[in-house]
């Protein structure tokens, strides 16, 4: 069958219905599955090193070391001893690691540090915790340089509990279901009309067969005759 805009035009307007239907479903389905989904709070805090007083060259050593940095502050064992020094029991260490990123930024001298977890002021409270322990740790080795300079970390940002879940998020993914839906209904509408190799219109027959019509009969006639 040969296919042309107008055939694909018939079939979005005859099953426009198809399509609206598909994309409410999908968009539907996945509103209500992500909506029952435990529901995940991410706290962040950001620390950063300086150099004290500003000295260039040491600067550009702590950018370098920005991600031995990351990886103390990634370590599990340390993430241990903060819990067990704040008597956190009802925090699971192993499963921290699933819970804890750190993301370094040497152009800022900074480390992010996100703690996901299904309490929020819990999220927080370890963010905190294990930022300040960081600080402390870093504070407690630092040696001044020969010149007197010394590398000073600190809390830029704090954790603060955060309000709004970042995980799920329903309407997110009920959008891009939706549009995913919308696309899939209007190719299974156009895919039925290809499909469809029936004969409706003086149109259709003129297209196909070549042949002029000479009569046709109303819907009403042919209801109505026996």
């Amino acid at each position: 069958m040969q296919l042309d805009l107008r055939q694909i035009w018939s079939g979005l307007y005859k099953r426009w219905w198809l399509a609206a239907l598909v994309m409410l479903s999908a968009a539907t389905v996945a509103y209500l599955y992500t909506s029952a989904q435990p529901k995940v709070y991410q706290a962040q805090v950001t620390l950063v090193a300086q150099s004290v007083p500003l000295d260039n060259g040491q600067v550009e050593a702590i950018k370098k070391s920005m991600s031995i940095y990351a990886q103390e502050l990634s370590s599990k064992v340390f993430w241990r001893q903060v819990i067990d020094a704040n008597l956190m029991r009802n925090v699971d260490v192993d499963a921290l690691t699933g819970q804890i990123k750190v993301q370094a930024r040497p152009d800022q001298q900074a480390l992010v540090m996100t703690v996901d977890n299904g309490d929020n002021v819990l999220a927080a409270q370890i963010a905190e915790a294990i930022s300040e322990a960081f600080v402390e740790r870093q504070a407690a080795e630092s040696q001044a340089s020969p010149g007197g300079n010394k590398v000073v970390w600190f809390i830029a940002q704090g954790a603060e509990p955060p309000s709004q879940p970042y995980q799920p998020r329903p309407l997110l993914y009920a959008g891009a279901a939706a549009l995913f839906g919308l696309i899939l209904g209007l190719l299974l509408a156009i895919g039925l009309e290809l499909i469809d190799t029936t004969l409706k219109t003086p149109g259709d027959i003129l297209q196909h067969t070549k042949l002029n019509t000479l009569g046709v009969i109303p819907p009403s006639t042919r209801r109505g005759g026996s």
